[in-house]
């Protein structure tokens, strides 16, 4: 899954002395109709006290002017331009509500080159600025096995009879066009459809959906944060669900939504990210299950198992750094194969042992590739990069990571510096990861890349 885009530029001597930055949030999610049809649908959330207004009759009235437009390598796809206006607001106001825009866009399956440009026509002329932001946007569903769409955040959902562009299931839903959910908030909503799962599970008249909040930094399942329900077996199915979070502390979290056959095997799954502000819970540690794993078994040598539970101290919060310390001290092998159980259970109820298996290949990839401490952490987090740019020999040495997708997150890069002989993580547009918003100058001596690597870092 991705990561809200929230985008600013500034706005000096506006109607109402309004000086403050635009405000616009966006977001996206991809479906599919029953007849195979693929589509996204953009979601825009403008913050109402940072736009421009001017005077229509009695009323207020905004102006933004949005752009949209999709690329598939050179070729244009699809073109949108249109304004977004405000709900009625008399001239005598002093609340500026946020307003949304959702648009239902078409778009063949495929891999694209997407650009947004945003501007707020009310604004004077020499502040009417165009802020441009591209992404890779895929529309990857596929047509004949078990699949999901993106995940929805919603502020609400209600029932309504009338139609509109937000009715999902005889609801209409109100898209949640933020990353980081408030400590007031005490329920995380959200819409997701299920794919072909009737032709997957032949014979099967229901299966289970498993809603899961777990950290995004160690995939722990929170507890008393997961759930399954019961659902038909059908291969176009809505679904709505709000999750109680007033226990879930500050931090960086995964919703994951999983459809589980009748012996608990995940046939399919989908991921959002999403930031909470709770200072007022505490994070309790796990318990343990006094259970072991069979492939934990199979490491029988205390020094293979140690290599592996330092690994996983690299995943671990503060409570599960102690319990591997621990096991690693007594170099006990029952209590060490006891300590992988414990940690991959919490991170993946259903399958562990795969969790175990993947996560086993990922150590010996960074191994392999020499990899420096922070890229091994990356390494052990999300896998193999899709593809690496090695300028390490150039005037400005550089290495780029580039994964097309984590989770629902597309095109996600990391950018390396050389830094006392290891290759360090300088910058990256992954949530929770770091993220230096002078990188370019700190990288390039005119703070910008040469025309030729600007593709390299588009994104970023």
């Amino acid at each position: 899954m991705k990561r809200t885009l929230i985008l600013f530029f500034a706005l000096m001597g506006s109607l109402l002395a309004n000086s403050q930055q635009l405000n616009v949030n966006f977001d996206y999610s991809v479906y599919m109709l029953s007849d195979k049809r693929p589509y996204v649908e953009t979601y825009l959330l403008i913050d109402g006290k940072s736009v421009n207004y001017t005077v229509n009759d009695v009323n207020l009235e905004s102006k933004i002017d949005v752009t949209m437009i999709f690329k598939n390598a050179d070729d244009l796809v699809e073109f949108r331009h249109f304004i977004v206006g405000n709900p009625p607001l008399p001239d005598t106001t002093e609340v500026f509500p946020d307003f949304t825009d959702v648009q239902r866009i078409f778009i063949p399956q495929g891999i694209y080159n997407f650009e947004l440009k945003i501007k707020d026509l009310n604004a004077p002329d020499e502040f009417k600025k165009t802020i441009t932001r591209h992404e890779i946007i895929a529309i990857d569903i596929p047509q004949k096995q078990v699949a999901l769409s993106g995940i929805e955040l919603l502020e609400s959902f209600t029932p309504k009879l009338e139609r509109t562009i937000n009715l999902k299931n005889g609801y209409e839903c109100i898209p949640y066009c933020r990353d980081t959910i408030s400590q007031d908030a005490e329920f995380l909503r959200f819409y997701v459809e299920l794919y072909n799962v009737a032709a997957e599970l032949e014979g099967l008249g229901s299966c289970y959906v498993y809603t899961s909040i777990r950290n995004a930094h160690t995939l722990r399942t929170m507890a008393g944060h997961s759930s399954s329900t019961s659902v038909n077996a059908l291969n176009y199915y809505q679904f709505l669900k709000e999750i109680n979070i007033k226990k879930l502390p500050s931090g960086y979290y995964f919703l994951t939504v999983e459809i589980q056959d009748k012996y608990n095997k995940t046939v399919g799954k989908a991921t959002k990210y999403f930031e909470r502000k709770n200072p007022a819970v505490a994070l309790n540690g796990y318990a343990q299950t006094n259970k072991t794993l069979r492939n934990a078994s199979t490491f029988t040598s205390v020094d293979t198992l140690t290599n592996i539970l330092n690994a996983m101290k690299m995943l671990a919060d503060n409570t599960e750094t102690g319990t591997l310390d621990k096991a690693i001290a007594a170099s006990d092998m029952i209590l060490m194969q006891q300590a992988l159980h414990d940690f991959w259970a919490q991170r993946n109820q259903f399958d562990p042992e795969g969790a175990l298996s993947d996560f086993v290949n990922r150590i010996n990839a960074a191994n392999s590739q020499h990899c420096s401490p922070d890229q091994t952490l990356l390494m052990l987090r999300y896998g193999f990069p899709n593809t690496i740019v090695d300028r390490t020999d150039a005037a400005t040495p550089y290495v780029v990571w580039h994964y097309y997708k984590i989770g629902n997150l597309t095109n996600i890069k990391f950018v390396f510096t050389p830094q006392n002989g290891n290759l360090t993580l300088l910058h990256s547009n992954m949530p929770c990861e770091r993220q230096d918003d002078g990188w370019k100058t700190a990288l390039f001596a005119n703070g910008e890349p040469a025309q030729n690597d600007a593709e390299i870092f588009e994104g970023l």
